[in-house]
């Protein structure tokens, strides 16, 4: 298998490894059988999830540019700006897929936790996508934060929307790896 098909492949099995350990802390962490010893798990759940998402928008440039995502160069993690060199009709098919998915959503839990931390999530792809690229720097050296909170929600929906393109695609990966695991509940 040659270098160019065997990375993306690749790049997207990592992507669901660092989903699935975002969701199984998620769910220690936040579940039904909610232990506060284990909340400490949040945070390092939402660095797995911006990792799976990274992971996901560079497979998705990938498999549309035929080419690693950087800027200036230099690979860069800032998926964020990666989503704005994405084909205009995979944007708004993405924007679309999340605005519904929200429009569907039972929102409660989001605002228990914009009224408990008085900071409002986007309800929008572009906007959380802008939360969620500085995860990386935010949450992992979060003992160096000056205190600014980051609603870092949505992660099933942002994953949702940039799935649907990469399995269009590529539908054969849908079965590289097992999807048993997509929703813990």
């Amino acid at each position: 298998m040659s270098d160019v098909i065997d990375k993306p492949q690749k790049m997207f099995e990592n992507a669901r490894a660092y989903s699935k350990a975002a969701y199984v802390l998620n769910q220690q962490a936040f579940g039904p059988s909610f232990n506060i010893q284990y909340m400490d798990l949040g945070l390092p759940s939402a660095v797995n999830a911006a990792l799976a998402l990274e992971l996901y928008f560079k497979t998705l440039f990938f498999l549309e540019k035929g080419e690693y995502f950087k800027v200036k160069g230099k690979v860069s993690h800032d998926f964020y700006l990666l989503f704005g060199q994405l084909g205009s009709s995979t944007r708004q098919k993405m924007e679309s897929a999340f605005a519904e998915s929200i429009k569907n959503r039972d929102m409660s839990d989001i605002e228990k936790l914009e009224k408990a931390s008085s900071v409002l999530a986007p309800r929008d792809l572009i906007g959380n996508l802008s939360v969620w690229k500085d995860v990386f720097v935010n949450m992992r050296y979060i003992h160096e934060s000056s205190g600014k909170g980051t609603p870092m929600v949505f992660f099933p929906e942002i994953e949702d929307s940039v799935l649907a393109p990469i399995l269009l695609l590529k539908p054969e990966w849908r079965h590289s790896v097992s999807f048993t695991w997509q929703r813990i509940s």
